[in-house]
């Protein structure tokens, strides 16, 4: 693995980059990783259509043609209202 040395960093982000890291029991470095990978996660997230998403999840081979055409056809209709689940009186 490679070393990265950041420079500049604000007293406020490093106070709370200490206490993240202290709070999770990691080290300065592994929780600067895990907080870099976060933000690329969500940054590509923030990026990908939802279904595109779910199809890099479980794959094209998932669905069979059928299955694909009923999901194309319910894009169409009308949305359903919330479920109830409130207890009968």
């Amino acid at each position: 693995m490679g070393d990265m040395l950041i420079r500049g960093i604000n007293p406020e982000l490093k106070r709370r980059l200490e206490e993240s890291a202290r709070l999770n029991r990691r080290s300065l470095s592994e929780e600067a990783v895990v907080l870099i990978q976060k933000g690329f996660a969500t940054q590509r997230a923030g990026l990908e259509k939802t279904g595109d998403r779910l199809c890099s999840l479980i794959g094209d081979n998932s669905f069979t043609d059928d299955e694909i055409q009923e999901i194309a056809r319910s894009r169409s209709e009308a949305d359903r209202g919330p479920p109830d689940f409130r207890r009968p009186e």
